[in-house]
């Protein structure tokens, strides 16, 4: 009798044999489909993140800093040098001092020029260092007319750039830098 037992416990065993190797195959396939739909998922994530990086490095540096917390800002001042600290917020007080319309103006400046390649962003700063070197009563003559030449259609803008009245308004250097900027951030047409 015992000896009938272990052979009926042998043949059931054997008999599960085959269903356990079906039912761990299933789980093996149910496993391995868990685990591409975690690693698509991650990708997912992934590109989620790397999409929300590329937006973030297309944000302005003002963007940024008015999105710092005033213990942000303090301790992102505190990295920097201290005539570095007192320039940036003497701009910072002058931006702030801003009606929100020139403000905003400004925003777009900004913004146009960070969307500039390289060697053009280089190009400008150029520029904006020849403005700054111009005599203090030059400087608002020379930003007017660069504010009037920006407002024109093309065909009128370089009409007036040929004229006998703006040859004779403005230096040859001033003549080239009021061309230049036009041309580097063109028109608000």
């Amino acid at each position: 009798m015992s000896l009938m037992r272990g052979f009926l416990h042998i043949v059931c065993l054997c008999a599960l044999l085959p269903a356990g190797s079906v039912f761990a195959q299933r789980v093996d396939r149910e496993e391995r489909a868990a685990a591409r739909a975690a690693a698509a998922e991650a990708r997912a994530a992934k590109r989620a993140a790397a999409a929300k990086g590329r937006a973030s490095a297309r944000e302005t540096a003002l963007e940024k800093w008015n999105r710092m917390t005033p213990e942000e800002r303090q301790r992102a001042l505190a990295k920097l040098p201290p005539e570095r600290r007192r320039e940036l917020q003497q701009k910072l007080q002058q931006y702030r001092s801003l009606p929100p319309d020139e403000r905003q103006q400004l925003r777009e400046r900004y913004q146009a020029f960070s969307q500039l390649p390289p060697d053009q962003q280089n190009h400008a700063r150029e520029l904006f260092r020849q403005f700054n070197s111009l005599p203090e009563d030059r400087r608002p003559i020379v930003r007017r007319e660069y504010e009037e030449l920006r407002s024109m259609p093309e065909p009128e803008r370089s009409a007036r750039m040929n004229s006998e009245t703006f040859r004779s308004r403005y230096t040859p250097a001033e003549q080239q830098m009021l061309q230049d900027l036009t041309r580097v951030f063109g028109s608000t047409r």
